[in-house]
């Protein structure tokens, strides 16, 4: 790859005080490589290592750029095949880059708790034909069917409020897997706003929530501006319509795509600073993953079935 001065100026802007190869905090600058990337030398271990070193930027053959409109068209809900064909790159490049950053937004919604007034409800996905369940053969998998993943999602009514997305598992919820799923996102004694599914009740009781609960098959009937839970409606909506443009997706990274539509769901409004702040999460919080690694995994796991 050519030296880019605009690839130099951004890792250069992470100074390095600990070598991730040791973890010594004995280190020194160490000149700069063809690209203009500043250099370190270990002086407990003897290596030397730069910025990238131990981050999904490790093997640097894509520009910082590049990484920009990738995450651009991944939230604009562009598809990995369409962004393969756009940059004329190969097929395998795009999941590559998606596992990558399913790496780094790892963990990004553990620390989210909302406050205030907060919609709760849940959405069905079925999972791949070939991961249902033999014993459902024939029947439809409507409703709280087992060949139906359930995802939680939890959101502040409040104007540029937070919201959370997590996988319940399949089917039915149970009173334990709700409290699983949202109790960490609650915050004790706010006002909870959902529908009469029974798991609710388990989560009302041990936060101490005020409950204010609505018969699903009656808000239903209501336009948007009338119906109590509108607000959340509205993020499975595009919940849905986000995993239907990766309808082939690997059900074990199920995880990861949450994670990834919370950040397209969640503050900062503007686009360009989400995507800013998804490359600096992969610069702050190191971590990496090799291509052949990464395909070798792939080639030799099964996916979930959640």
């Amino acid at each position: 790859m050519a030296p880019s001065p605009t690839d130099a100026a951004f890792f250069n802007g992470y100074a390095r005080d600990r070598c991730p190869l040791c973890q010594s905090v004995m280190v020194s600058k160490s000149g700069f490589d063809a690209r203009g990337v500043q250099r370190y030398g270990c002086l407990s271990c003897g290596r030397r290592f730069s910025p990238l070193t131990g981050t999904v930027f490790e093997d640097h053959r894509i520009s910082v750029e590049g990484w920009f409109e990738f995450l651009l068209g991944i939230m604009s809900y562009e598809s990995l095949a369409g962004m393969a064909r756009r940059d004329r790159r190969s097929p395998t490049t795009p999941p590559y880059q998606l596992a990558k950053v399913f790496m780094v937004l790892d963990g990004t919604q553990d620390g989210v708790v909302l406050t205030g007034r907060v919609q709760a409800d849940e959405m069905m996905y079925k999972v791949p034909a070939a991961d249902r369940d033999p014993a459902l053969a024939g029947r439809s998998a409507g409703g709280y069917s087992r060949d139906n993943t359930c995802i939680a999602i939890a959101c502040e009514e409040r104007d540029g409020g937070s919201s959370v997305f997590r996988v319940l598992g399949r089917g039915k919820p149970s009173g334990e897997r709700a409290k699983a799923a949202y109790c960490p996102h609650l915050a004790r004694g706010l006002e909870l706003v959902h529908d009469k599914e029974n798991s609710h009740n388990a989560v009302v009781r041990e936060l101490g929530l005020v409950s204010e609960a609505h018969d699903s098959r009656e808000i239903k009937r209501l336009p948007d501006d009338e119906n109590p839970l509108w607000k959340v409606n509205r993020l499975c909506f595009l919940l849905r319509l986000f995993l239907d443009g990766h309808s082939g997706f690997d059900r074990s990274d199920f995880g990861g795509w949450l994670d990834l539509f919370s950040v397209m769901m969640n503050p900062p409004e503007d686009r360009l600073k989400k995507v800013a702040m998804v490359l600096d999460r992969a610069m702050s919080f190191p971590n990496t993953l090799h291509y052949r690694d990464f395909y070798n995994q792939k080639g030799s796991s099964e996916a979930s079935k959640v």
